[in-house]
């Protein structure tokens, strides 16, 4: 509570665009002897938060912390990549709800038989482990249609050489 409450303080001090020399004046002024919130005790950095909403500071609320974070970048290149695994005619279905479909498939092992049902609803590592899934599903239908194998099988590698083949036809 104590380090929560000297977060507070400070976002406030930021908050009323006070110099450092007025910060420690003001506190000073609300709990004699101490310029620094570091000596002060719970019910001392109360009254000093208490002094900064009468001076207008206004708390607001933060985001709500749901556990990690949304993985938003990676669930688009999810989204590219089933995308073009579609138009390379790999996937019969482009709907989101094919995707989500898969998405499905792809967590209910990890996710103690529940898999996640929409792709926006992934989280930072399940999100990874999808699309990795996807990228190693993708390579494989394309090694297939490549000639030879040659080339050591990276997804980027696969990805420019199938890319040239179908641009050769």
């Amino acid at each position: 509570m104590r380090v929560n409450l000297i977060k507070l303080i400070h976002v406030a001090r930021r908050k009323l665009s006070l110099d450092d020399d007025t910060y420690r004046v003001m506190l000073s002024e609300i709990v004699p002897g101490k310029t620094s919130c570091r000596h002060m005790t719970v019910p001392e950095l109360e009254s000093v938060l208490k002094a900064m909403q009468e001076r207008g500071f206004k708390r607001t609320p933060g985001p709500v912390k749901t556990g990690s974070k949304p993985a938003p970048i990676v669930a688009d290149k999810i989204r590219v990549i089933w995308q073009i695994m579609h138009e390379q005619g790999f996937t019969d279905d482009a709907s989101p709800a094919a995707l989500d479909a898969f998405v499905m498939r792809s967590t209910k092992q990890k996710n103690g038989g529940m898999g996640v049902a929409r792709i926006g609803w992934l989280r930072g590592d399940q999100a990874s482990k999808v699309l990795e899934s996807l990228k190693r599903w993708h390579m494989r239908c394309m090694l297939e249609k490549l000639p030879g194998s040659d080339i050591k099988p990276t997804y980027n590698r696969v990805c420019e050489r199938y890319q040239t083949l179908r641009n050769v036809r």
